[in-house]
C-alpha cells in the first residue's frame, strides 16, 4: 500500500505541483480508512484489519505499521502517518529504478509528439496544444484528444481569461486519470503477486508433501511399515483440512455475491417505491387543491347566508321597532285621554253635588213633580270610587291602573259614553273610550222629588257646558302633527326588573317624558316605552320594558330576559328588603339571558337620603363583585337618570 501510494505521489510530483496535494489527500484518505472508529489515531490492529480490503497479508501490513511507527509507542497519529509517508516518498524519489523505468516511456511519448509536429502539424495552435499536453504529462492519457483540443482552442479564441482555469482543470483530470491507471496497475500487480504467492505456497506444500512422502517411504524402507502408514494418514488429514478451508472460502465468496445481488435488487425496488410515492403525493396534492376550492366556495356561501340572515334580522328588528313605536304613540294618546276624562270626572262630580244640594233645598215643590218619572243620562264616574247620584247601579268600572292594551288589541263592541260633546265628536271619541272607563245604565224606578224646573234645566245646561274630550285619532293611526319616525341605526331591548314599588315606572316616565308623574300606578304584567337617543352621530332606539315586581309576575318577567340586549335592576335605597332582593334578581337574569349581558344596577330615591337604609358602600361592593354598572338616581328630581341610561346604551 505504501509503495503504491508513494509511486503515485512521486510520479505526479515530477509532472506538476499537484503531486504534493494529491499525496496529502491520499494519505488522509488512507488514514481515515484505517481509523474506522474515528479515534484520531490507528493501532496495529486497525492496520491488520485492512487485509480483507487490500491485496496484502497481515504480516505485510504490520511491516508497514512498524516502518511508520518510529517512536515505537504502539499507535500512529495523522501527523506521524503523513510524515512517515513523506519520508518514504523522498526515499522512493532517490531510488534510480523508478526513473529509469519511466524514461523510455517518456522518451517514446516525446518522440511521438516530435514526429507529429515535424510530420506536418504546422499549425501554431496545434503546436501550443501539444506543448500543453506534454507539460501536463497527458500526451498518452486521452484516447481522442481532438475534443479537448477543440474546447481549448474555442476558449483561447472566445474566453482567454478562462484558459488558465481550463488548463488547471485539465491538469487535475490528467492527474486523476493517471492516478486511476496507476491504482489499476498496482491492483493488477498486487493480484499477480498474490496469485504467484499462492501458487508458490501450493507448490511448496506439494513439494514438502512429496519430500515428506519420500522421506517416509525411505524411512519405511528403513523402519517398519506401520510408522509410514500412520504418517501418510496424518498427511492426508492435513490435506483434507486444507481443502475444507478452501471450500469455505469459495462459499464465503458466493455468499458475498448473493448479498451484492440482493442489495442491487433492493435498490431497484426502492426506486420503484419512490416513483409510486411521488405519484401518490401528486394525487393527494390535487385532491387537497380541489378540497380547498370546495371549502372556499362553501365559505362564500356561508358568508352569503350570514349576510342574508343579518339583513332579515335587521328588517325584523325594524319592523318590531315600528310596531312598538306605534303602540307607544297609541298608549300616550290613551293616557292623554285618561287625563282628560279624569278632569271631566271632577267637573261631573261637582255638577252632581250641586244637583243633590238643589234637590234637598226644594222639598216644598209642586207634588206633581213627585209623580213625574225621570230618567237621567249616565254620568262618568271618577276613578271608579263614587257612583251616579241617583243610585244607578254600574255594570263595570275599570281602574286606570289596569293595562288597557290587551282590551285595545282584543276589543269588541262596548257601550259608549254619550252627551260629552257634539254629534261629530262622539263618533271619534268612541275609539278612544272603548278601552277606558265607562258606565252602563240600568233603568229603575226613581223616587218622586220636587225639583225646580229652572234648577233642573240649569243643571243639565251646566252638564252640556262641560268641556268635552278633544277629538282623538283612532288607535294605530298617527296624529296630524306627528311626523314619520326615521328608522334608527341601532335598536336595543332593555328590561327593567326589581321589587314592587321601587320606582321602575316613575324612572321610565322621567327618562322618556323628561318630567316626574306623581300618580304612577303599579304595573300589571308588562309595560313598555320607546326612547330614541343620539350617541356619537348614531341614532339609537331603546325599547324599555317595564315589568311587574309582584311575585305572581316573575315567570312572565323571566321570558323577556332571553332576547334582551340589556337589563336594569332597581332597588330603593330607603328600603333594605328591596336591596336584599337584588342578588336573586341578578341570578335570574344571568340564568335566563347569559353571563355576558350588560346589567345596570340603580339605587332609586336619592332625593330621600335622610331615610337611607342601604349604605352606598354595600351597593358599590355588590356591583364590583357581580361586575355590573352602578348608579344612584332619583326619579323625582331626574338626578343621574339620563346619564345612567346613556352609559348602558354605550
Amino acid at each position: 500500500v505504501a509503495s503504491s501510494l508513494l509511486t503515485c505521489g512521486s510520479s505526479d510530483r515530477r509532472g506538476s505541483d499537484w503531486g504534493s496535494i494529491a499525496m496529502l489527500d491520499k494519505t488522509k484518505e488512507f488514514f481515515q480508512t484505517c481509523d474506522v472508529e474515528g479515534k484520531g489515531f490507528i493501532t496495529r490492529t486497525d492496520m491488520r484489519r485492512l487485509h480483507r480490503e487490500l491485496p496484502l497479508t497481515a504480516e505485510e501490513l504490520e511491516n508497514v505499521f512498524d516502518s511508520l511507527n518510529t517512536d515505537q509507542n504502539g499507535y500512529l497519529t495523522l501527523e506521524v502517518f503523513s510524515s512517515g509517508f513523506s519520508e518514504i516518498s523522498v526515499a522512493e524519489d532517490a531510488a534510480p529504478a523508478l526513473p529509469t523505468s519511466r524514461k523510455p516511456s517518456e522518451a517514446l511519448y516525446q518522440s511521438q509528439w516530435d514526429e507529429r509536429l515535424t510530420g506536418g502539424w504546422e499549425d501554431e495552435e496545434e503546436s501550443h496544444f501539444c506543448m500543453l499536453l506534454e507539460s501536463l504529462g497527458a500526451s498518452n492519457v486521452f484516447q481522442d484528444p481532438g475534443e479537448v483540443r477543440s474546447l481549448w482552442a474555442q476558449l483561447r479564441r472566445d474566453e482567454p481569461h478562462l484558459l488558465s482555469n481550463f488548463e488547471e482543470f485539465l491538469a487535475r483530470v490528467t492527474f486523476q486519470i493517471k492516478e486511476a491507471k496507476e491504482e489499476r496497475r498496482e491492483m493488477e500487480s498486487a493480484l499477480q503477486r498474490k496469485e504467484a504467492t499462492h501458487d508458490s505456497e501450493i507448490r511448496g506444500l506439494y513439494e514438502e508433501m512429496e519430500q515428506q512422502m519420500k522421506s517416509e517411504k525411505d524411512r519405511l524402507l528403513l523402519q517398519d511399515s506401520e510408522r509410514l502408514q500412520s504418517r501418510s494418514h496424518d498427511l492426508e488429514h492435513q490435506l483434507s483440512s486444507k481443502e475444507r478451508e478452501l471450500e469455505q472460502l469459495f462459499q464465503k465468496q458466493r455468499r458475498l455475491d448473493l448479498q451484492c445481488r440482493d442489495l442491487s435488487s433492493e435498490q431497484q425496488e426502492s426506486r420503484v417505491e419512490n416513483v409510486k410515492l411521488k405519484m401518490t403525493n401528486e394525487e393527494l396534492s390535487r385532491e387537497l387543491e380541489s378540497t380547498c376550492q370546495e371549502l372556499s366556495l362553501a365559505q362564500e356561501q356561508l358568508t352569503m347566508l350570514q349576510d342574508q340572515a343579518s339583513r332579515l334580522h335587521q328588517e325584523r328588528e325594524m319592523e318590531m321597532y315600528r310596531v312598538t313605536e306605534g303602540l307607544q304613540r297609541e298608549k300616550q294618546s290613551l293616557m292623554k285621554q285618561l287625563d282628560l276624562l279624569r278632569e271631566m270626572n271632577k267637573h261631573l262630580k261637582d255638577e252632581r253635588d250641586i244637583y243633590c244640594s238643589e234637590k234637598t233645598l226644594a222639598p216644598t215643590q209642586n207634588e206633581r213633580d213627585r209623580h213625574t218619572e225621570y230618567q237621567s243620562k249616565p254620568e262618568v264616574g271618577g276613578d271608579g270610587l263614587d257612583g251616579p247620584p241617583d243610585g244607578w247601579p254600574l255594570r263595570r268600572v275599570i281602574s286606570i291602573e289596569e293595562d288597557h292594551l290587551p282590551h285595545l288589541l282584543h276589543g269588541g263592541p262596548q257601550p259608549l259614553l254619550h252627551q260629552l260633546s257634539e254629534e261629530d265628536e262622539e263618533e271619534q271619541g268612541k275609539e278612544d273610550l272603548e278601552s277606558s272607563i265607562f258606565f252602563a245604565p240600568v233603568p229603575l224606578p226613581v223616587p218622586v222629588t220636587t225639583v225646580s224646573p229652572f234648577k233642573h234645566q240649569g243643571s243639565f245646561s251646566r252638564m252640556r257646558n262641560i268641556p268635552s274630550s278633544p277629538r282623538g285619532q283612532p288607535v294605530g293611526k298617527e296624529t296630524q302633527n306627528e311626523r314619520a319616525v326615521p328608522a334608527p341605526d341601532r335598536l336595543f331591548k332593555v328590561v327593567l326588573v326589581g321589587n314592587s314599588s321601587v320606582g321602575k315606572t316613575s324612572l321610565l316616565r322621567t327618562f322618556c317624558d323628561g318630567r316626574f308623574h306623581p300618580s304612577s300606578p303599579a304595573t300589571v304584567g308588562i309595560d313598555y316605552s320607546v326612547k330614541t337617543l343620539m350617541l356619537d352621530n348614531t341614532q339609537v332606539a331603546m325599547q324599555l320594558w317595564d315589568t311587574a315586581g309582584q311575585e305572581r309576575y316573575r315567570s312572565i318577567t323571566k321570558q323577556f330576559f332571553r332576547k334582551a340586549d340589556g337589563v336594569v335592576v332597581m332597588y330603593d335605597i330607603t328600603l333594605l328588603d328591596s336591596f336584599k332582593a337584588v342578588r336573586p334578581w341578578l341570578i335570574n337574569v344571568q340564568e335566563a339571558a347569559g353571563v355576558g349581558i350588560p346589567i345596570l344596577l340603580l339605587g332609586n330615591k336619592m332625593d330621600a337620603t335622610s331615610e337611607r337604609e342601604v349604605p352606598l358602600k354595600d351597593a358599590e361592593t355588590l356591583a364590583h363583585d357581580t361586575r355590573v354598572i352602578f348608579y344612584e338616581v332619583s326619579a323625582y328630581t331626574g338626578y343621574n337618570v339620563t346619564e345612567a341610561m346613556i352609559h348602558l346604551a354605550r
